[in-house]
């Protein structure tokens, strides 16, 4: 597989792991406590799937050029 393909797949599963453990733990929090810890899971969730976003735009080095 290549780089590019493995750093894709890598962060898209770190995106659904924590954006889907971030979730469930707001869904279930019965105190403040619950809720923050969901609150600070979801920031590399979002920070993961923004790198995903971003991957397209990311300049080329020449060495890995065609």
């Amino acid at each position: 597989m290549s780089k590019k393909m493995l750093s894709t797949a890598l962060l898209f599963l770190i995106g659904a792991g924590f954006g889907v453990f971030s979730l469930y733990t707001l869904i279930t929090a019965k105190d403040t406590d619950s809720v923050f810890v969901g609150l600070l899971y979801l920031v590399p969730a979002i920070a993961a799937f923004v790198a995903l976003i971003m991957l397209p735009f990311k300049p080329m080095r020449d060495d890995e050029r065609p």
